[in-house]
């Protein structure tokens, strides 16, 4: 994990984020377990309002490494401090037909 030299007042507003965040609503269906699960649409209701109220924002972009895809997600605070995580996947070939079916 990277991050900006202090995150004090970025700990401080999740924090108080969290504190006002409800469970994200599981109305999606996995018929392949059987089960319900929250969506991406459910998780970003659930944080939009508290992460507005406490000047806290995120990002994300695809991003590629010699085998693999992935992403990196950057949590900011207005006061210009800021979390950062890559996510990858590898792949088992790297060609575009298979990095297209990984989208859907």
């Amino acid at each position: 994990m990277k991050q900006s030299e202090s995150i004090a007042n970025l700990a401080a507003a999740m924090a108080a984020a969290q504190g006002e965040m409800g469970s994200a609503i599981k109305g999606a269906s996995n018929p392949f377990f059987k089960s319900k699960y929250a969506d991406l649409g459910s998780v970003i209701q659930a944080i939009k309002a508290p992460f507005a109220a406490h000047g806290l924002s995120y990002v994300q972009f695809p991003i590629t490494g010699e085998n693999s895809v992935g992403v990196i997600t950057r949590l900011m605070h207005s006061s210009g401090e800021w979390l950062e995580q890559e996510y990858f996947i590898p792949l088992g070939k790297m060609d575009a037909e298979f990095v297209g079916t990984l989208q859907h």
